[in-house]
């Protein structure tokens, strides 16, 4: 008997009998065109409560979505979960509910003098070493963000009195091994990079071949130059700090691209 497999292998995306997404449970329509994500559960209910008429509308497997307005313009947020396979399949799934420019919003790991505990940065690029992105594109394919989507950051930083450097990060699939071996920070600190994270270059990479736009800003909760970092009680406040800047810079941008 020849089993007939059309239905679940050329059809790209599932959906539920009641019409929602299995990951992130929202349906065609809930998600505004500007996405702002975050591996972070608590910072996305941070930026929820800064929307005007915040509502979740997805809430399933550690995702949640909510769609509001910020200075009268739409704006959802949701969790990405942490790495790329996980970004991947939240970037996919509020695409097709409306999504069409994304913007990290994360921590991150600094290996610049550039950027201290607390420090905030915009990616411009990013360094793909996690695996996720090959299923999308070749191994050469260049991570890149969407130039009016960094324009967008930069200019609401600068509105926020803040000079916020613009450069490379590196995504890798491996929190420990990947970033706190010392011939690896050695190896990409020289190079110019910036930070270590697990999410930019894959964001990117999704967004760039579904013909979407992407962004990247985060905020330094270690630096593995100094050592310093916010789990050993290191920085916390200037953590704080940069957090609360990182999110009205993101939810400015989000609501100047949304114009």
């Amino acid at each position: 008997m020849t089993i007939d497999q059309s239905k679940w292998l050329t059809t790209r995306y599932m959906r539920l009998p009641d019409g929602t997404f299995p990951h992130l449970g929202v349906r065609e329509g809930d998600v505004a065109p500007v996405v702002l994500l975050s591996g972070s559960p608590e910072r996305v209910e941070m930026l929820a409560s800064m929307l005007d008429d915040g509502k979740k509308v997805g809430d399933r497997r550690g995702y949640a979505v909510y769609t509001g307005t910020y200075r009268d313009a739409p704006v959802s947020v949701a969790t990405s979960g942490l790495g790329s396979p996980s970004v991947s399949i939240a970037v996919e799934e509020l695409g097709v509910c409306g999504g069409r420019t994304f913007i990290r919003v994360g921590s991150c790991a600094s290996i610049s003098p550039l950027v201290p505990v607390g420090g905030v940065a915009i990616a411009h690029g990013a360094v793909s070493d996690e695996g996720t992105s090959r299923y999308y594109a070749p191994v050469n394919y260049p991570p890149v963000a969407t130039p009016r989507v960094v324009q967008a950051l930069t200019a609401a930083a600068a509105a926020a009195g803040l000079d916020v450097p613009v450069g490379l990060t590196r995504s890798t699939d491996s929190f420990y091994e990947g970033e706190r071996t010392v011939e690896i920070i050695d190896q990409w600190r020289t190079k110019g990079v910036l930070a270590f994270e697990m999410e930019t270059s894959c964001l990117f990479t999704v967004a760039g071949v579904m013909g979407w736009e992407a962004g990247s800003i985060i905020c330094a909760g270690s630096n593995l130059l100094t050592g310093e970092a916010t789990y050993q009680g290191d920085g916390v406040e200037a953590f704080a700090a940069g957090q609360a800047a990182m999110l009205e810079i993101s939810l400015a941008a989000a609501a100047a691209l949304a114009g």
